[in-house]
């Protein structure tokens, strides 16, 4: 197998991706859902726009992902008076529920699996690289 820092990379997000997506939906989330449930625990009324950015997605994409969720009862979309062009999302109580009982240990699990072996400080290290490497990327 090839240990380029590319292959690498790819493949660990791809494994830990292909893992959050299996037990999420085992639980009855789509794809993407996760993701979106647990931003908005810590930032429950966002714009919507806003979630697009903070996961590198098109408008279509979320739009179709958020559409799935309140239909599924996980959030609500509002316009707010004096601003018909935005749209805000905010988590309903089943979402809130859904983000805190289920995803948020879904991800600590998988994290867990990844992480096994590697000491605190190997984590520390590892988690400031792959933010310098985002940060790097987003400046090209």
């Amino acid at each position: 197998m090839e240990k380029s820092f590319h292959h690498l990379l790819l493949l660990a997000q791809t494994v830990f991706q292909k893992q959050v997506i299996l037990e999420a939906s085992a639980q009855g989330l789509l794809p993407g859902q996760s993701k979106m449930l647990d931003f908005l625990l810590e930032h429950d009324g966002c714009e919507q726009k806003l979630l697009g950015q903070k996961f590198h997605l098109e408008p279509a994409t979320v739009t179709g992902i958020l559409k799935r969720m309140e239909e599924s009862g996980l959030i609500c979309r509002q316009t707010l008076e004096g601003n018909k062009k935005s749209r805000y999302v905010y988590l309903t109580e089943k979402g809130k529920e859904a983000a805190v009982s289920t995803v948020r240990p879904i991800f600590s699990a998988c994290e867990a699996q990844a992480l096994a072996g590697l000491t605190e400080e190997e984590q520390e290290i590892l988690c400031r690289g792959l933010e310098r490497i985002y940060e790097n990327m987003m400046k090209g």
